[in-house]
């Protein structure tokens, strides 16, 4: 992480990180390009039915997948990859406002290939996100989750989330049914308070 004080600009278009998981496998992180679409679309028919009952959007379909591509907006959504020789393993985003009274804080998901999992790359990610939204000078990083999903939640709280609150009944999966969801929060910049103009 940058040291603190730092004007932590820099071009996201040109944003990459070579790493290794645990075991040694080497795996590149960037930002997601339009042309990544169709890999995009092949990580996620792999998803197992079970996973994708708790999924936000319905990642199977294609027209969904060209629509995220065609509209890429960094500004708003920045999707982050990791890739291993040529193809897809994992996809993570952070979802933010420019304005508003929201404007400091990004919502994340990520979703890790399935071949993937327990070798430590659902940690490598939230990590890498982390840092970005601290070059983006965001305060803090928010994760909903459902709260049977205890895997992520580990992973969550291992790379610094803390549990906010439980919603119940908060979401529904894809059959319908109400899932009770795990709000967790990272700080990742201490809150600029004196600078606001208290005006009452």
């Amino acid at each position: 992480m940058l040291e603190a004080g730092i004007n932590p600009e820099f071009d996201l278009n040109t944003s990459r990180k070579e790493t290794r998981l645990k075991d040694g496998t080497r795996i590149l992180l960037r930002p997601m390009v339009a042309e990544d679409k169709d890999a995009l679309y092949e990580f996620f028919k792999d998803v197992p039915r079970e996973d994708t009952r708790s999924l936000r959007d319905d990642v199977s379909s294609i027209l969904l997948i060209e629509k995220w591509a065609d509209k890429l907006d960094y500004d708003k959504t920045l999707p982050i990859l990791a890739i291993k020789d040529g193809k897809i393993i994992a996809d993570a985003t952070i979802n933010r406002r420019r304005s508003g009274w929201k404007w400091h804080l990004g919502t994340v998901r990520i979703f890790v290939h399935k071949d993937y999992r327990d070798v430590g790359l659902g940690h490598l990610m939230i990590e890498e996100l982390s840092e970005i939204a601290y070059k983006l000078e965001l305060e803090k990083l928010i994760a909903e989750i459902p709260d049977t999903n205890t895997s992520a939640i580990r992973a969550f709280t291992k790379a610094g989330f803390y549990r906010a609150a439980v919603i119940p009944n908060l979401a529904k999966d894809r059959e319908n049914m109400p899932l009770d969801v795990v709000v967790m929060i990272k700080d990742v910049r201490p809150a600029h308070d004196d600078t606001y103009n208290y005006d009452f």
